[in-house]
């Protein structure tokens, strides 16, 4: 009895000790540079127990919770700082970061006292005032505070940048093949494999230390931006321990318990977002699909029959909410010696439905009207993701990280099109009905390993980085009939010579494109002028490997006159390719030539720099220097001797110059150069029909790449902590800027203009209403971003010199209210992006093609529940569900990109609804 006595009291005793500590964590930095001071002592005040920062100036240490403690922070050469107020509760752990201003000799050395909440408000102060080039970010502190879900929500709080399709980010109003983007330091590829894009929504912001838009170019900075380069930082010791669950439900006004459209074949790993073999190219056609046009007739008709008969669609149950699940771990460990690990994990799993709506109407250069087309596309889709996280310190000058990130995307799209071709006038009118069947899996891979050294005064840091990002379409289906009375459809085939995707087409495609990449960086500090000055160099260099094969393959007739066939009958029309009608009207599956494909791609950076942060004085600075950058870019067919090859050597100046007005604002001046390259897909020169659009793309081997310049002038003050007011001026010139044109018969190819100039202004104000007496003001946050962009573009062999260039938006409107009180929330966000060049007319004849702006509007509210460790979240995103328009422009001498209802036609349009999502998060 005593025993189990002993051994309860024992286990109470332990319980009450593990349940009564708390790890308090924050980083040391310089309060003149902002660097990270390693080595500084934080002990307890008046308690023996401490440890010293590590190489990121960070440190944890232990603390009993609802307990008032102070900190005393020391270091060679710092004023000792004392921090009082500190407190871990059960509902809050705080993060301490704290300045140190350097010892004045002159002065007696004294003991600077601060509270724990002052020191906090300080150092975010500081972290925006001293940054070295024109930013923009956003902290971990304010990311905890807003109801964002994903890394793309997280950038629409960002000056300048806004978000389109829930994605892709747009800076100061240039498309997004002008941005880069990078992970814990190495380059991301791009997920979309057709354009220059990365999708944010795929990172949840859950575990995002903090994001920086740079907006001017810095030589430690990739080349290749002349936007922004969005640096994102995962966390790399938790706070506390995390363990996350959580769930959502969405509807959608479009979509949800509306009936929906399915096809075949389904396979067995759908539900995952996998393919097993069922939608596989038959192996008999494709060991012979170079020569397949020259075998046998009775042997191609034998394989013809191995293709799946899975044209078309049928109704299926009703759409049901969008759910989605994930779970977010994690913990840091503490150990002797300064040695720490940390570590954060997800994985999510999602499945919902889409219903669009969208109508096409093509016009010739009269504005007659040729066709008008109107399609039902519904979409089934899947996710999985994943992440782990593990950083370990072996002690104060040294930490090495691992960081892990998987996102694979499966969307299955079952389309019905209707419309009327009059294009011979209305009395020959010839109605159209089609169906597109096709499945799509989207995935990237990205894998960091990295660390930071201090040696001496030196620090080294690097990385090793691979990543892989893939997109397979394995038997996409179009079919489509014909009919003069609207009633008696029937599907013409040709003979072998001239199949047609759009007629009767099946496409396999397959592209993956893996990157291998390292970094390393030096940095040296040492005195001139009488302050502390840094010198850096580094290199950086990647390689890319592309594999894209496309196997494009139409129905055709072995007849020479080819041969029609009626549509079916019953439920499913499209159902035409049976055995039977095989043998009847003698048909074969044939190669379409143009498009189908087979290359890899290779590019080879390797890229060095020198850089150089002056202080010629307490409130002048200057940072500069070059990075060199040498790309050698390959697309070498698999068959064939055709090989396109660019290599480009280029000297990328930058420089920075910073004079600090009173000690909150700053006057910015920064000029530096920057290109833009081509993609893989952008010189390819093999066409890709995509049925959404109604547009072949084709790419062009003769693209090279741009060179540019930029300037920026900037203001900025900073009234409090988390609070900013900003006005900036740029100027752009690019040489050679690339543009997406459109050729006619609904072709879209690239094309190097001549050159481009774009300038404009940005406003940014981040203000807390405070100022207003009463606890709700108190509570209210006000932000705004406005740009206003102009600009002109010289195109080659065209005597047109104005506009903007493609992709360019000439306004941009973000802003928001956001309330926020302990455990509740409520934020309001609006972005309207102006009229923009989707597609630029071939010289000076051609119809240019311009994207209606749209006014978004979302709102969200979060409350806490049961000591904060449940979230329920409210939102409901796009609320004025505006419609998505592209229109054409005739004229090209008018300079008022508005639509004009007179003088310009709508072409394309679609509609996603408005979205309602209730999400609930628990916290164990």
């Amino acid at each position: 009895m005593q025993i189990r006595l002993l051994f309860v009291t024992l286990l109470a005793f332990v319980s009450h000790i593990a349940f009564s500590q708390g790890k308090l964590s924050g980083k040391i930095t310089d309060g003149e540079t902002g660097s990270p001071i390693v080595g500084a002592s934080v002990t307890i005040t008046g308690e023996q127990k401490g440890v010293t920062t590590d190489v990121d100036g960070g440190f944890y240490i232990s603390i009993k919770k609802n307990v008032k403690y102070s900190l005393t922070v020391s270091s060679v050469g710092y004023q000792t700082k004392e921090v009082a107020d500190i407190q871990i509760s059960d509902t809050e752990i705080p993060v301490v970061n704290i300045t140190l201003d350097k010892f004045n000799q002159q002065l007696q050395e004294v003991v600077v006292k601060s509270s724990a909440k002052r020191e906090s408000v300080a150092s975010l102060y500081n972290v925006q005032k001293l940054s070295s080039s024109i930013s923009d970010g956003i902290s971990a502190d304010i990311i905890k505070k807003s109801p964002d879900r994903n890394t793309g929500d997280v950038l629409k709080r960002v000056s300048g940048a806004s978000i389109q399709d829930d994605k892709f980010v747009i800076i100061r109003g240039l498309s997004e093949r002008y941005n880069t983007a990078l992970l814990n330091n190495a380059i991301l590829p791009s997920t979309e494999p057709d354009k220059k894009a990365f999708a944010f929504n795929i990172l949840p912001s859950s575990i995002v230390d903090n994001i920086v838009v740079y907006k001017s170019a810095t030589p430690d900075l990739p080349g290749d931006f002349a936007g922004g380069a969005i640096k994102i930082t995962t966390k790399q010791y938790p706070t506390t321990k995390l363990s996350e669950l959580s769930l959502s439900i969405g509807y959608n006004t479009l979509t949800t318990f509306k009936e929906t459209k399915t096809s075949e074949p389904k396979g067995k790993l759908d539900f995952l977002g996998f393919f097993d073999y069922s939608r596989d190219l038959p192996n008999s056609y494709y060991k012979y699909r170079n020569n397949f046009i020259g075998l046998p007739n009775d042997y191609k008709i034998a394989v013809t029959k191995l293709f799946s008969n899975s044209y078309g669609y049928k109704n299926g149950p009703s759409a049901l909410p969008n759910l989605s699940l994930s779970y977010t771990g994690g913990n840091s460990k503490l150990f002797s010696g300064a040695k720490k690990l940390g570590y954060i994990y997800s994985i999510g799993y999602g499945i919902g439905q889409q219903f669009k709506p969208s109508e096409l109407i093509e016009y010739d250069i009269a504005k007659t009207g040729l066709f008008n087309y109107n399609t039902d596309a519904h979409i089934q889709k899947r996710n999985l993701n994943a992440l782990v996280n593990l950083t370990y310190s072996y002690n104060s000058n040294n930490t090495i990280s691992w960081k892990n990130l998987f996102n694979n995307d499966f969307s299955v799209t079952t389309a019905a099109r209707s419309g009327v071709n009059t294009s011979n006038g209305a009395n020959n009118a010839i109605y159209f009905k089609s169906s597109q069947n096709e499945a799509r899996q989207d995935g990237i891979f990205n894998s960091v390993f990295e660390g930071k050294h201090k040696m001496n005064k030196s620090v080294i840091d690097w990385n090793a980085s691979y990543s892989l990002t893939y997109r397979n379409e394995p038997d996409q289906r179009i079919l489509t009939f014909t009919s003069t009375d609207n009633s008696n459809f029937v599907r013409k085939v040709s003979n072998e010579n001239s199949p047609s995707i759009q007629n009767a087409g099946r496409i396999y495609s397959n592209l993956k494109e893996n990157i291998f990449g390292a970094n390393l960086n030096y940095q040296y500090p040492f005195q001139l002028f009488n302050n502390e000055q840094k010198f850096k160099a580094g290199y950086a260099g990647y390689f890319r490997l592309k594999d894209v094969e496309v196997n494009a393959l139409g129905y055709a007739s072995l007849y020479a006159g080819g041969a029609e066939l009626p549509a079916g009958t019953g439920s499913n029309p499209f159902g035409i390719f049976s055995p039977e009608n095989i043998d009847e009207y003698q048909l074969t599956v044939a190669n379409i030539g143009n498009n189908s494909t087979n290359y890899q791609g290779k590019g080879y950076l390797n890229a060095g720099y020198l850089m150089l942060n002056n202080r010629f004085s307490n409130k002048l600075k200057f940072d500069w220097g070059v990075r060199v950058e040498n790309y050698d870019q390959q697309l070498i067919p698999v068959s064939g001797s055709l090989k396109v090859q660019k290599q480009d050597l280029d000297f990328l100046p930058s420089g920075n110059l910073t004079y600090e007005v009173t000690p909150k604002s700053n006057i910015r001046l920064a000029g530096s150069q920057s290109v833009n390259r081509p993609e893989f897909r952008e010189i390819a020169s093999y066409s890709l029909y995509d049925y959404t659009t109604d547009f072949i793309y084709r790419g062009n081997p003769d693209l090279v790449r741009s060179k540019n310049t930029n300037g920026d002038l900037r203001y900025e003050l900073f009234p409090a902590a988390g609070e900013i007011i900003s006005i900036t001026g740029f100027y752009k010139y690019f040489k050679n800027p690339i543009e997406q044109v459109n050729q006619g018969n609904s072709i879209l190819s690239y094309q190097n203009a001549e050159h481009a100039k774009v300038y404009g202004a940005e406003m940014e104000v981040r203000k807390k209403l405070s100022f207003i007496d009463g606890n709700f003001f108190n509570a209210l946050t006000f932000y705004t971003n406005l740009s206003y962009i102009k600009g002109s573009i010289k195109l080659q062999n065209s005597n047109i010199n104005n506009g903007l260039m493609q992709g360019l938006s000439p306004y941009l409107i973000n802003g928001g209210l956001n309330y926020a009180n302990d455990d509740f929330s409520v934020n309001v966000l609006f972005n309207r992006i102006g009229p923009r060049l989707a597609f630029r007319g071939q010289g000076d004849a051609g119809v240019d093609i311009y994207e209606k702006p749209r006014s978004v509007l979302d709102a969200q509210i979060s409350k806490k529940f049961a000591r904060n460790k449940l979230e329920l979240k409210a939102t409901i995103s796009d609320i004025l569900a505006q419609p998505f328009v592209m229109y054409y422009r005739f004229d090209k001498s008018k300079t008022n990109p508005e639509y004009d209802s007179e003088g310009d036609r709508v072409t394309r349009r679609y509609k996603l609804g408005t979205s309602a999502n209730l999400s609930l998060k628990y916290n164990f």
